[in-house]
């Protein structure tokens, strides 16, 4: 092989391309997690939907450059957060615009049924499968985490997911995910036992 042929595989060829049957089945397998990076940024159930889709749409435009030997999902994770920011981007224009409940109100309404039949989120962060509720106590202790926090925290309470795929998904080291977590659960912890014992009061 010369060089500038590209890397070589075991099949005699060069840089493998995956199907789009193979990044389908990929992106079910880690839809779940990705909606939570996706509402991490964006604070919003219905949003983020829209983002991890959009974000699918990307994927497929730019399969080409995807070698399937490397992390799918740390690929995906960088697609979903940039989406993500772009999203807010666009929701912060259409609010200073005055346009946003008037383009979505069937849409928040209906997320606004679904949270309200929902049950609630527990101390520890965790969720019951594919629950993507939260209750308004625990969601406003969640909205004092950054960006980078609040994703570590669901990815591992909710999601279930080692710390190694966090950092992957977050483009961050395993360490950093490690304390992310410890630090987030502190936090929330002392801020939902504050507003327990100021609501006993």
């Amino acid at each position: 092989m010369q060089a500038g042929d590209g890397p070589y595989t075991p099949e005699g060829g060069h840089t493998p391309v995956l199907s789009r049957t193979e990044f389908a089945e990929r992106y079910r397998t880690a839809s779940g997690q990705l909606w939570l990076v996706a509402v991490s940024i964006v604070r919003d159930a219905a949003l983020a939907e829209d983002v991890v889709q959009e974000s699918a749409i990307v994927g497929l435009e730019k399969l080409p450059q995807f070698d399937p030997r490397t992390s799918f999902e740390a690929w995906m994770g960088q697609i979903v957060r940039y989406t993500a920011l772009n999203a807010v981007r666009r929701e912060r224009r259409r609010e200073s615009a005055g346009l946003m409940e008037a383009d979505r109100p069937q849409e928040r309404a209906a997320e606004q049924a679904k949270q309200d039949s929902a049950q609630p989120i527990s101390t520890f962060g965790r969720l019951l499968a594919d629950q993507k509720a939260f209750d308004a106590e625990v969601l406003s202790a969640l909205e004092g985490l950054d960006e980078t926090a609040r994703a570590c925290l669901l990815l591992r309470t909710v999601g279930e997911a080692p710390y190694a795929r966090i950092a992957e998904l977050l483009g961050i080291p395993e360490g950093t995910a490690m304390s992310h977590v410890h630090r987030s659960r502190m936090a929330m912890r002392e801020r939902l036992l504050k507003r327990r014992e100021g609501g006993a009061a």
